[in-house]
């Protein structure tokens, strides 16, 4: 058996140290065959208990720090559960108010639509009316024109037939108004 030099007159081999950080197993652990000194069999069985306390200590903080990151690690579930649950509720909200503005343009197209076709069928009567009343007057236009036609053809006649009568009368009576003409003067 070998014992540790840095602690003289220590019986525990040197593979067993009680100052180690890592739990040793029972299977790893070399524990030196009873001796005939019972002391220092007691003093065995008291690092052996020291280590196991030790060792439970730790397991005991390890266990409450893997519990204390499984309390935040559920509660920062829980939030991100929330989160969905109120995203999906968000999203909901605003599916149902997209489908109602989507309903409510496309009654406004239908409306807009039958407007402009009532629009549409007004203009096309107006027009309709327009040509009614653009084909009249070119009627009573062309009538017109017709009627004027007859009126100078009338006229000429009457100029001509006047003419006819005055033609023989003409020179007495230009020669009197020339004669009363230089009298005024």
């Amino acid at each position: 058996m070998t014992t540790d030099h840095k602690h003289p007159g220590n019986p525990i081999p040197s593979v067993v140290r009680p100052s180690l950080p890592t739990l040793i197993g029972p299977s790893e652990a070399k524990f030196p065959e009873p001796d005939a000194h019972a002391a220092g069999g007691f003093e065995l069985i008291e690092r052996a208990a020291t280590l196991i306390r030790t060792s439970e200590e730790r397991a005991l903080r390890a266990e409450e720090r893997a519990e204390k990151v499984s309390a935040r690690a559920i509660e920062a579930m829980k939030a991100a559960q929330l989160r969905v649950e109120q995203t999906e509720a968000r999203v909901g909200q605003l599916e149902q108010h997209a489908a109602e503005q989507a309903k409510l343009a496309q009654e406004r197209i239908i409306k807009a639509e039958a407007l402009a076709q009532e629009r549409i069928d007004k203009a096309e009567a107006w027009a309709q009316e327009a040509e009614e009343r653009a084909r009249a007057a070119q009627s009573r236009l062309q009538a017109a024109e017709i009627r004027a036609s007859d009126a100078e053809e009338q006229l000429q006649r009457l100029n001509e037939t006047l003419r006819r009568k005055l033609s023989p009368a003409m020179p007495s009576v230009s020669s009197g108004a020339h004669r009363s003409t230089r009298n005024l003067n």
